[in-house]
């Protein structure tokens, strides 16, 4: 089950059922369970339908009963803080002259078994 499906399609899992909900969300809306059982059954039904593998197959049910999109804004906007937070990092470090550039066995991951 998916609700991304542009990574679905480029990491093609054999079998996806596509549910156009906002990230985080595959199995539907949070504290809603009866909703949640219904897109579970749905996708458990489309099971069988698969003929090809790598097909995605989309669930039917809307987010909202108008159709309201307004979670796509705010996904947006959590990946643009994201963006600018990493940024002002990334120019924090850099002002104070820190690298990782030629400390590169400070940092390296040994194993300790």
């Amino acid at each position: 089950m998916s609700c991304l499906w542009d990574v679905s399609s480029a990491f093609k899992p054999p079998r996806t059922v596509f549910l156009d909900f906002p990230p985080g969300c595959p199995a539907g809306k949070p504290n809603e369970p009866e909703l949640q059982r219904e897109i579970l059954r749905a996708a458990l039904r489309l099971a069988s339908e698969f003929r090809e593998p790598w097909k995605i197959l989309e669930l039917p049910f809307p987010w909202s009963a108008d159709d309201n999109r307004d979670w796509e804004e705010t996904i947006k906007n959590i990946y643009r803080k994201g963006v600018e937070t990493v940024a002002a990092h990334t120019a924090d470090h850099k002002a104070r002259g820190e690298s990782l550039v030629g400390r590169e066995k400070e940092f390296a991951i040994r194993c300790n078994c």
